[in-house]
């Protein structure tokens, strides 16, 4: 009887190498975003008292194409535009003034109503495109 051996074969093993350096890369990744205690910045915060219900519309300075400026949907002239805008600051509790422009406007004219806005009162401001 002829006797047939069967061919050896190698094992398969798994090489842990490249996971091991998998998790000590997690490992490290982990510790350094890991947020410490005391690590962040101390902030007091004002306590809430009530939702304020807002009475009065929005101030609104309205930048066109061709330097024209609106103040609330009126046509105001840039030499006229500080006053007129003082006046209406001065009869509200909000100093909050929406200001839109065109995408073409010129920015010495942006910045211009912008610094006339806030010399004449304006506190807070939103910014529209």
């Amino acid at each position: 009887m002829i006797e047939i051996n069967k061919p050896m074969r190698d094992r398969f093993q798994v090489d842990l190498a490249p996971l091991i350096d998998v998790v000590f890369l997690l490992l490290i990744f982990f510790m350094l975003t890991f947020a410490v205690a005391g690590q962040g910045i101390d902030l007091s915060l004002p306590q809430g008292e009530s939702e304020v219900v807002q009475d009065e519309p929005d101030l609104t300075i309205r930048i066109e194409a061709g330097d024209i400026i609106y103040l609330n949907d009126q046509m105001v002239a840039l030499d006229e535009f500080a006053n007129k805008l003082e006046d209406e600051l001065d009869k509200r509790q909000n100093k909050l003034i929406v200001l839109e422009s065109h995408e073409r406007t010129r920015f010495d004219l942006f910045t211009r109503v912008l610094d006339l806005a806030r010399k004449s009162g304006a506190t807070d401001f939103a910014i529209v495109r």
